[in-house]
């Protein structure tokens, strides 16, 4: 391993690399930006193991999650620090997604969401703080990177994530879509011609597909996160102590200012026992309907990244940049991964329409439910009776929570009600069908044409 000199290289904006590995890591292809930043030779770094770049402050918990995670078939973003062959060492933001091959594709872009950036180095320090702890103490390096991980996860529920890949979600979409604003765009090669002008062009086209999808998805995302808070307002409303079992019973029924009260209440309370399993269904489906959308966006968020660093090694190969058999032997893998990404994000947008039917399924059932509680109180709070100064101090102060309740109940189902109508909309609005088709058609383009550059 070199030796690390503390000298530092940026990674542009526009300087997206990959290399793909077989399933032990060892690396089979990457492109020109690849050895560029790694300041290695193409033939040292083919036939290297990847952490041929590992850097020594990097944690080993966050290569154990990375690789807990491709075990299960699903992709793995993180932001992780490199070491050049120089000893220089560079940051970047890495995509990992697992291949048919057993093997992976690794995709890296300069980190530019400096607040998720830092979160992540600020865990990075004291996972590896305490992986060198525990080595210290006799720990062997898999033991310590168990405590590392065990960490990272302490600190990301500290953040108030429940998991690396809620954190995951956060940083892949924030990332695609930041550095995208900050790019100039893929380089355009308008003299290009034949097999490799019809696979940019497709490319091209496959890019765009997703960046109108994104933008369904994005208000999606809104709608998913105040359908979430409308759903717990809702649970607190209906929780509040106030009005609270021990409280209704210890009323004094004797006095006849206040039975009434006391006798709406009961009915309240009952009422609320089927009411509260409703909500809290529908409460979890929300939550369901959150993560589902989070993990959509990440997936096309992946799937356009996939299709960007496509493009740009269209271009190598267009402007003939390196070996030309190397480089192309690469292009399966590049089709597979936007081909898999496609079909993953039809999986997950039905998946997410789904769901949204069943929201407003819900919402529709806790709306009927809580028609006859709510109107039960407002027999009372619509009285003259509840505003009686003559009302027992302990009956007054249910008498004004009752007032509020009613006043809460209506205002949240009527929000809940608005907001399932547009995330219903909005879902439907998403042609997953006919975007899908359009994305297939412009791959099955790109694949024809890259059959003729590719090796067979």
């Amino acid at each position: 391993m070199p030796k690390v000199t503390g000298a530092t290289h940026e990674v542009g904006v526009d300087q997206l690399f990959f290399s793909t590995t077989d399933a032990r890591g060892v690396i089979r292809h990457s492109n020109n930006v690849f050895i560029e930043l790694s300041r290695y030779r193409r033939d040292e770094l083919s036939g290297a193991p990847h952490n041929i770049i590992r850097h020594p402050e990097m944690p080993g918990g966050a290569f154990k999650a990375m690789w807990d995670t491709l075990k299960t078939g699903s992709p793995f973003a993180a932001y992780v620090r490199n070491l050049a062959a120089d000893g220089s060492e560079y940051d970047v933001f890495a995509a990992v997604t697992p291949l048919s091959n057993g093997g992976y594709l690794s995709v890296r872009t300069r980190p530019v969401c400096t607040d998720l950036f830092d979160t992540a180095c600020t865990i990075y320090r004291d996972a590896r703080a305490v992986e060198d702890r525990a080595i210290a103490d006799g720990a062997n390096r898999r033991a310590a990177a168990e405590q590392g991980l065990g960490r990272i996860a302490e600190l990301l529920a500290g953040a108030g994530l429940s998991s690396y890949e809620e954190f995951q979600n956060t940083a892949l979409p924030a990332e695609v879509a930041r550095r995208e604003e900050l790019s100039d765009g893929v380089p355009v090669r308008p003299d290009a011609t034949g097999d490799l002008r019809v696979m940019l062009d497709s490319v091209t086209m496959i890019a765009d597909g997703l960046d109108s999808w994104m933008a369904g998805q994005q208000q999606l995302a809104e709608l998913s996160a105040s359908l979430k808070a409308a759903g717990k307002g809702l649970t607190r409303t209906l929780e509040d102590p106030r009005l609270s079992p021990a409280r209704i019973a210890a009323l004094d029924r004797s006095d006849t200012r206040v039975k009434p009260l006391a006798d709406l209440l009961d009915l309240w309370s009952q009422m609320q026992g089927l009411v509260s399993p409703l909500v809290a269904r529908l409460v979890d489906t929300l939550a369901q309907l959150d993560s589902n959308g989070a993990r959509t966006r990440s997936r096309i968020a992946l799937a356009r990244l996939h299709a960007t660093i496509t493009s740009l090694f269209t271009v190598e190969l267009i402007d003939g940049a390196g070996d030309p058999q190397y480089s192309a032997e690469a292009i399966p893998d590049l089709i597979e991964s936007l081909d898999d990404g496609v079909a993953e994000m039809e999986r997950q947008v039905r998946a997410y329409s789904a769901l949204a039917t069943q929201v407003v399924a819900y919402i529709g059932e806790v709306s009927r439910m809580m028609t006859i509680p709510n109107q039960l109180l407002m027999l009372w709070t619509g009285s003259p009776a509840s505003t009686d100064p003559a009302l027992p101090a302990e009956a007054a102060e249910l008498s004004a929570a009752a007032s509020g309740v009613v006043e809460s109940v209506g205002q949240r189902l009527a929000q809940l009600d608005e907001l399932a109508a547009r995330c219903q909309a909005i879902s439907q609005d998403v042609d997953v069908v006919d975007g899908a088709g359009d994305l297939r058609a412009a791959l099955s383009a790109f694949t024809a044409a890259a059959g003729v550059v590719a090796p067979s």
